[in-house]
C-alpha cells in the first residue's frame, strides 16, 4: 500500500445484511486509488456479520470495524466510524450499495480545499434497468443546494472538516446528508459535482434500505426548513413546497406545476404530473422495473 497518496477512510454502516455488506467492501477493496481505509459499524446484526468482520480484520490490515451491542441507527454508526477512522480525507458508502472502480481515484482527483466537498453522479439501478442521476458537472453553491439535495448520498471531503460542522445530526429524522452538506457549504463554501457517474445505489434486492418512512419524510423535511429556511429565496422556498407535497404522496396536477413552477425544478414538475396525469404509463415503467428486479 503507498504511502504517497493520502489515506481516504471510507465508513459503511450496516446492519443485517452481510452478503449486500459483501459486496460493498469488495468493491472498495477493487478500488485503483491506492491508500484506503474501510472502517465499518455493525448496528448490532444478528446474522454473522461480527463473525465475519473479526475474518476481514485478520486478513486486511486496512479495515477496522466497531460493533454496537444494538442498533444505534445509521447516522450515529457514520459518526462513530468518521471520529475514530484515521484518514485525511473520508467519504461514506451504503452496505448495501457500491463504487465503481475507479470512484475514490476521480474523487480525490477533483478535490480543491476551496470545495467544501466533492461529490460525483450516480446510478440508480433497479435490477436489468440502470438509470443515471445528477450526471451534470455541477458547482455546487448554497442557493442550488437550498432547492433540493445536489450532492446525493455521499461525497468526500477532509475528515476534519465533517468533526469540525458536528459530523451528521442524529436529531434529524430524514434528509441527514442533505442537512450536513448544506451545513457544510454554509460553512466552507461551494462544492464540486463530477459528471461521471461512479456510485451505484442498488434498489433491486428485497432488503430495506436505510431509508425512511413518510412520516419522518415529512418530519425531516421541516427539520430541515426550521434550520435553513431564513436563508432560502423565493424560488427555493417553491422547491421545498413542491418537495414536500410530492413526499406527501399527493396528485401533481396542472395546477400544482403551476404554483410551484420555477425552472430549478422544472423537470422534476414535468416528471411527477406526467406521472399523475398518464398513470397507466407510470404503472407500466413501475411493473417494467419490478420485472427487471424480479429477472
Amino acid at each position: 500500500m503507498s504511502n504517497k497518496v493520502p489515506l481516504v477512510s471510507v465508513w459503511i454502516p450496516t446492519y443485517n445484511r452481510l452478503e449486500l455488506l459483501k459486496r460493498a467492501v469488495k468493491s472498495v477493496r477493487n478500488q485503483t486509488y491506492p491508500n484506503i481505509e474501510i472502517f465499518i459499524v455493525d448496528n448490532g446484526s444478528t446474522d454473522g456479520t461480527r463473525e465475519y468482520l473479526q475474518e476481514l480484520k485478520q486478513s486486511c490490515d486496512n479495515v477496522q470495524y466497531h460493533c454496537f451491542e444494538k442498533n444505534e441507527g445509521a447516522c450515529r454508526a457514520r459518526n462513530y466510524a468518521i471520529k475514530h477512522a484515521t484518514g485525511f480525507f473520508a467519504t461514506g458508502l451504503d452496505d448495501d450499495d457500491e463504487f465503481l472502480l475507479t470512484r475514490i481515484e476521480e474523487l480525490v482527483s477533483a478535490f480543491d480545499e476551496k470545495y467544501a466537498f466533492v461529490c460525483s453522479s450516480y446510478i440508480w439501478d433497479y435490477g436489468k434497468i440502470r438509470k443515471p442521476q445528477l450526471n451534470t458537472e455541477l458547482i455546487i453553491d448554497l442557493d442550488k443546494q437550498l432547492n433540493f439535495n445536489q450532492a446525493s448520498n455521499q461525497v468526500l471531503t477532509y475528515r476534519q472538516r465533517l468533526i469540525d460542522v458536528g459530523m451528521f445530526d442524529v436529531s434529524v429524522v430524514s434528509s441527514q446528508d442533505w442537512e450536513l452538506w448544506t451545513r457544510m457549504i454554509v460553512r466552507f463554501g461551494s462544492a464540486k459535482r463530477i459528471k461521471k457517474p461512479s456510485y451505484i445505489v442498488h434498489t433491486a434486492h428485497d432488503m430495506p434500505r436505510i431509508t425512511d418512512s413518510l412520516n419522518n419524510r415529512t418530519l425531516g423535511f421541516n427539520q430541515y426548513f426550521e434550520r435553513y429556511g431564513h436563508l432560502m429565496s423565493k424560488s427555493n422556498k417553491k422547491c421545498y413546497d413542491f418537495l414536500v407535497h410530492y413526499n406527501e404522496g399527493n396528485t401533481i396536477t396542472l395546477f400544482t406545476v403551476v404554483k410551484y413552477f420555477t425552472p430549478a425544478i422544472a423537470t422534476k414538475l414535468l416528471k411527477a404530473w406526467l406521472a399523475s396525469t398518464f398513470p397507466r404509463l407510470a404503472k407500466k415503467r413501475l411493473e417494467l422495473f419490478k420485472k427487471g428486479k424480479r429477472e
